[in-house]
């Protein structure tokens, strides 16, 4: 079936469900999806280097269709409280599952439901069924179940939690970890000049790996810090934190008291000075050049405007950020116009989640790219294996690598996805090449582009690696 829908270019399938993909394998299958069917083309995957040849039709495949099977599992709440974002996520792993097609590849969904139990069974379910990768989980405490599981069976997992706590040799996680995107807007930030930086940071297990990272991020790009303060993650509890990093209470009383010492001098130069003082509309006093906002959404639209109300001005110090901040929805900000924050740029993974939308009929979550991106990783990492000598320059036999081992998942080099170049560290942590994105009123512009190529892992790889092609 699959055979067929790929040489009618993935025509429109009516009523499309899922589990078209698979033997569901015991799982839970999703309730269907939008009637619109499957992209009319099939485009070729992002993650392909220049170098490497177009993916054959179907029709010229006919020495892998009877080639043994590679069953890929996906592991995600397809039911229960994150069957939304679940359902997101498999949408767009089976779009880049047609659009970098390879007729040995399977797709098997495993429901998870967002419950610890279920995932257990789940990943057992995959041992027993012979997978050989596993896309997911979505949950860090459900990631870390699986991954406990399929790590001691040789299943390696690329997870999409952004929790590098979980992370772990084998079991990676491909999402935007707040760390790398701290010290990317500090360094473009301390290198742009502005050295002393601030931060007002959330309380809570992410608070703690902003804070960290934020200390160490100036600190190796020889900045100052200024001022910390924390606040609760509630929209009545931020107002006295602000004030503390405004220093607003003491900045105000030294305005008063400067305006009072000038009319004592009794000299009319001297009044005028403490006329214009008491008209102004920004005290002075604050001592450093940047603030960091890591935080998003609704909070962070009571958060941006609390800033200058305490006499923090946008206008002198840059307002800074995470990856929270890539919502289109702060376009509206003004506080934050000009403001600065790290994540991909966001021309190809915007084009991506649009053809998202006008397939299925609902916005997808941003974090959608990371599905597309992992499953295009699997398709491509197995089209590389493919093309190894089988002998190397002095004709010896070259022992083959499994296509998804650990050191074919590391390569050095990394790879190129939706959201840039990306690559996989021992620990199993994710780095990304990020932009600095400027926020203005009619979308984000790039202030800095992110990097085209990482710097060396320090060890040297069996198999020499290709530069992946850089996006423009």
């Amino acid at each position: 079936m699959l055979l067929s829908m790929f040489k009618r270019k993935l025509k429109i399938i009516p009523a499309l469900g899922l589990a078209f993909l698979v033997v569901a394998c015991g799982a839970s299958p999703p309730p269907a999806t939008s009637q619109r069917g499957l992209p009319t083309r099939a485009q070729p995957a992002d993650l392909l280097p220049d170098t490497e040849p177009e993916m054959p039709m179907a029709a010229e495949t006919s020495a892998a269709q009877s080639a043994e099977k590679i069953k890929v599992a996906i592991m995600l709440p397809l039911s229960g409280s994150e069957a939304a974002t679940g359902q997101a996520l498999m949408r767009a792993a089976v779009i880049a599952f047609f659009d970098a097609y390879d007729p040995r590849l399977v797709l098997l969904p495993f429901d998870t439901m967002a419950d610890a139990d279920q995932t257990e069974i789940m990943a057992r379910r995959a041992v027993e069924e012979g997978i050989s990768i596993v896309i997911g989980p979505l949950l860090a405490t459900n990631l870390q179940i699986a991954g406990d599981i399929l790590g001691p069976a040789g299943i390696p997992l690329i997870g999409f939690s952004n929790d590098s706590s979980v992370a772990a040799p084998g079991r990676f996680i491909m999402g935007f970890l707040p760390e790398t995107e701290v010290k990317r807007v500090v360094d473009h930030s301390v290198s742009k000049g502005l050295m002393e930086q601030a931060a007002l940071i959330p309380d809570g297990r992410y608070g703690q790996r902003v804070r960290a990272a934020f200390g160490d991020a100036v600190s190796s790009a020889g900045g100052i810090i200024a001022a910390i303060e924390n606040y609760q993650p509630d929209p009545d509890a931020v107002f006295e934190p602000v004030k503390r990093l405004s220093n607003y209470d003491e900045r105000r009383k030294d305005m008063r008291d400067e305006i009072r010492y000038l009319r004592s001098l009794g000299d009319d130069l001297t009044d005028e000075i403490a006329d214009e003082l008491s008209k102004s509309e920004v005290l002075e006093g604050i001592t450093y050049d940047a603030v960091l906002l890591p935080e998003g959404g609704e909070l962070l639209g009571t958060l941006a405007p609390l800033l200058p109300f305490y006499e923090i001005d946008p206008n002198r110090v840059k307002f800074l950020g995470t990856g929270l901040w890539n919502d289109t929805a702060l376009l509206h900000e003004p506080p934050l116009q000009g403001a600065w924050f790290a994540a991909p740029d966001p021309v190809a993974p915007d084009s991506f989640l649009r053809r998202l939308e006008d397939q299925f009929g609902d916005a997808p979550p941003r974090i959608a790219t990371l599905a597309y991106d992992a499953m295009s990783l699997i398709a491509y990492l197995l089209r590389q294996h493919d093309s190894l000598p089988a002998n190397d320059e002095t004709g010896t036999a070259v022992s083959p690598t499994a296509p998804f081992s650990t050191e074919n998942l590391m390569q050095e080099t990394g790879f190129v996805g939706l959201d840039g170049l990306f690559r996989f560290l021992p620990d199993g942590t994710i780095e990304r090449s990020l932009a600095i994105l400027e926020i203005r009123r009619r979308g984000f512009k790039v202030e800095d582009p992110a990097p085209t190529a990482f710097p060396s892992f320090g060890y040297a790889l069996r198999q020499p690696l290709k530069q992946p092609a850089s996006q423009e």
